[in-house]
């Protein structure tokens, strides 16, 4: 007799219910939500950091310019000048438009473009120190880095030690910035030779600010909004006596000035936070804030740069013919515009002292 076996009941397979489905979906999204923004935030962290890194670094190199080019540059203590070159005996460009003499056309240029072309030369291959120059080519700046230069086609001017490292510092050419620049600030094109003068940019590929203090700044006058000629700091206002510590103009392509917005790096329709100059501004006026923060006080030049400690000072009842002092009076300004994109504002990398709580 044949054996058969019973028939075991099949296993009914169940898949996932919707409910199961909109559940996992639910908690994926919830971690997204959660991991997304601590990884940009950390990523920003770690951007932030590399730069006030970078910043040290190239602080050092100007220290080191000093120590090897001080006599150059007695106004500016030392450092690289961030706008105007001091006169070179026999050239044709204008120090107080802040025209570069080393390329043809003696464009008129920012503080962030003189600090690579003086701590690394115009061609990154080190800086050409003025008492090296024979005085038949004092009149021929523009010729000091090129083939055309002493000795027709052959390197003939002693270079300076590279002051920073090109391969540690990252550079951009103008022309090739990212964001959107102001037309009426910045002409780019073929024919400005400023399009492809480069400057040293930070881990958010923005510009790094160079401002240079002058040695001969006075309390009563911290800050201008443009070079006079002659020196003549007698136009008005509190802060207008004497010489100024900086000069607002040093970077205004990027910045922009009390008129214009500056380069728009992170679409923000404020503009830079160090875009007006605030030269006029006293004391207790350095305080003062306005609900539109484009007119508020605290976004100024002049209340960037002010002591800090001097600032957390500052009341209402402060005296208007208080004495104004700024941060690093006697070397220079390092400035990021930081993950926002906005110069000027607390989130900036720099060489600058955090504001007082």
């Amino acid at each position: 007799m044949k054996h058969t076996t019973p028939l075991q009941p099949q296993r009914v397979r169940r898949g996932f219910t919707l409910v199961e489905l909109l559940t996992v979906v639910f908690i994926i999204a919830a971690l997204i939500a959660i991991l997304v923004p601590s990884i940009s935030a950390a990523r920003n962290q770690a951007k932030k950091v590399a730069t006030l890194s970078a910043i040290d670094a190239i602080s050092v190199g100007l220290q080191m310019f000093k120590t090897d080019n001080a006599r150059d540059f007695p106004q500016t203590n030392g450092f690289p000048p961030s706008f105007a070159h001091p006169k070179i005996t026999g050239t044709s460009f204008d120090p107080l438009k802040g025209e570069f003499p080393f390329v043809d056309g003696h464009p008129s240029i920012t503080g962030a473009h003189w600090l690579p072309a003086m701590l690394m030369g115009v061609d990154q291959q080190g800086y050409i120190s003025r008492k090296k120059v024979p005085k038949a080519y004092w009149n021929k700046a523009e010729l000091w880095y090129t083939a055309d230069g002493p000795g027709a086609g052959t390197v003939v001017l002693e270079r300076s030690n590279l002051y920073v490292n090109p391969n540690n510092v990252r550079t951009v050419r103008t022309i090739d910035l990212r964001g959107r620049a102001n037309s009426t600030l910045f002409k780019g094109g073929n024919n400005n030779p400023v399009s492809d003068l480069p400057v040293i940019v930070d881990l958010f590929d923005q510009p790094l600010l160079y401002y240079a203090a002058n040695t001969h700044g006075r309390d009563t006058n911290m800050v201008e909004e443009k070079r006079k000629k002659g020196n003549d700091y007698n136009g008005g206002g509190e802060q207008s006596k004497g010489p100024p510590y900086y000069f607002h103009q040093d970077n205004v392509m990027f910045t922009g000035d009390d008129n214009t917005k500056g380069w728009d790096f992170g679409g923000s329709e404020l503009g830079h936070a160090i875009a007006r100059s605030g030269k006029d501004l006293t004391a207790p006026e350095l305080i003062q804030v306005d609900a539109d923060p484009t007119q508020s006080n605290t976004n100024t030049f002049a209340h960037y740069i002010v002591d800090r400690k001097l600032l957390k000072t500052f009341t209402s009842q402060t005296s208007k013919k208080t004495k104004l002092r700024p941060v690093n009076p006697d070397s220079f300004l390092l400035i990021s515009a930081g993950v926002d994109g906005r110069y000027g504002t607390s989130d900036d990398p720099s060489n600058l002292p955090k504001f007082e709580e």
